[in-house]
């Protein structure tokens, strides 16, 4: 996923793909030669940070997450066994969530 960002120091949008980003690739500004990367200094959360690697590595391994559609509990699942026809069941409510042919 690639997604433009403001450039710290000049505003100017700096494409960065998300994936390489978090394998440690530096993108630079193409105007003031501000780097950014993932083991540079930055004022990003590092909560949210850590958030993006867990959202990253999730959807390397094709898992997802839906809300329940009776209580809103998240459930995670692999999208091959949804697609396989698989029931996923909700851990707060039991209820169960599968695709419909």
């Amino acid at each position: 996923m690639i997604n433009d960002i403001p450039c710290i120091k000049c505003d100017t949008p700096i494409a960065v793909d998300t994936e390489l980003y978090l394998k440690g690739k530096t993108f630079t500004c193409s105007k003031c030669d501000t780097i950014l990367g993932i083991n540079e200094p930055t004022d990003v959360d590092a909560q949210k940070l850590k958030e993006l690697k867990l959202f990253t590595k999730s959807k390397k391994v094709n898992e997802t997450t839906i809300p329940c559609p009776d209580c809103g509990t998240i459930i995670s699942f692999k999208t091959k066994d949804l697609t396989a026809g698989k029931a996923m069941t909700c851990a707060a409510c039991n209820a169960s969530v599968s695709l419909q042919g």
